[in-house]
């Protein structure tokens, strides 16, 4: 690999690291600095006074345990060596790990997240590609309009009329939740697959509209490059051009678009999860803050930037691979 590719790598894994460290330090100041004990936040206001009259022994015990008991820069050290371990700490109204809890709803997170994102990037790269080589026709027209409509209603909303006509119109699809519990193997697979449709859907139609409409743009760009001029005049028919050369060029800038919506989706997903009360990262988030289980939140804060970070990394490796240009160094910064 060539060495300013390496370097630029290195560059971007230097930021990586520095972004997820100061969102770490954020996490460790953001309860330190709120008005009040700490302890406070993190047992909640009622419990706190209750042990403060009755048993403050227990709150000094509670102290030692969420490591509030030393000088602030003793705090952070062992926060820092926590974070190295990949102790994020336990709930504290669970009495649970906290990476378990967050590693068991991020993967029922991605149980809608991947089937949305895949399907949603297949589509809109061959609905954006076909209506971008056919720009201006009458089903350019149609598709640019609806993707455009699609594109201006959230995807809340988008949820919300998906209940309301397949859940309570037409009875088919559950109103929620994950599995209609009591099954096993196929049974349950079925009942699985039944229940994340139409979330899936509404997540794949939220991001759909974004990419046909960024792979058409795309499209047209590529169309105007001196390479497709080079290959009419060889005499290449326009099947060939378009399959062999606008559009291997025009997708490029979908990777990065796809791969940065991974780490997005998995934040942005969460008033869906909320909405279809699916048990993942969304509802984990809600539950964490109706509970004030400030532990739950910090690890949810630092796991949902690390996925953005990540997909980041993600996006700037496969470019380089796929992109000859960046490969060879030709694309740099000055």
């Amino acid at each position: 690999m060539h060495s300013r590719t390496l370097s630029r790598l290195g560059g971007k894994l230097a930021v990586a690291l520095l972004t997820v460290w100061v969102i770490a330090t954020f996490n460790f100041f953001l309860i330190r600095f709120m008005p009040g004990d700490p302890l406070e936040h993190l047992v909640g206001e009622e419990d706190y006074l209750y042990l403060l009259s009755s048993h403050p022994e227990v709150l000094e015990e509670l102290r030692a345990e969420y490591g509030l008991d030393g000088s602030l820069g003793a705090q952070y050290l062992a926060y820092l060596s926590r974070l190295a371990r990949f102790d994020l700490g336990q709930s504290y109204k669970n009495k649970v790990a906290v990476l378990d809890l967050i590693l068991l709803r991020l993967g029922r997170t991605f149980r809608l997240i991947l089937p949305a994102v895949a399907i949603s990037s297949v589509l809109g790269i061959l609905l954006g590609a076909v209506i971008g080589w056919r720009e201006g026709s009458r089903l350019d027209r149609w598709i640019s309009g609806l993707s455009l409509l699609l594109y201006s209603v959230p995807g809340y909303c988008l949820g919300m009329i998906g209940l309301m006509i397949f859940c309570f119109y037409l009875g088919t699809a559950p109103s929620g939740g994950m599995t209609s519990g009591g099954l096993t193997g196929g049974a349950y697979v079925r009942d699985l697959l039944w229940h994340m449709a139409l979330p899936v859907s509404v997540l794949t139609l939220s991001k759909l509209s974004y990419n046909i409409q960024m792979m058409r743009s795309s499209m047209i760009d590529a169309k105007k490059e001196d390479f497709v001029l080079v290959a009419q005049t060889k005499g290449l028919s326009r099947r060939r051009i378009l399959f062999l050369h606008v559009l291997p060029n025009a997708a490029l800038p979908m990777v990065t678009i796809i791969t940065m919506q991974m780490g997005f989706i998995v934040s942005g997903s969460m008033m869906i999860e909320r909405l279809f009360n699916w048990d993942g990262m969304g509802l984990l988030v809600y539950k964490a803050i109706a509970a004030n289980d400030y532990p739950v939140l910090q690890g949810s804060l630092l796991v949902l930037t690390l996925c953005v970070v990540l997909a980041n990394l993600l996006s700037d490796l496969l470019c380089m691979l796929i992109d000859p240009r960046i490969k060879d160094g030709v694309f740099h910064e000055g």
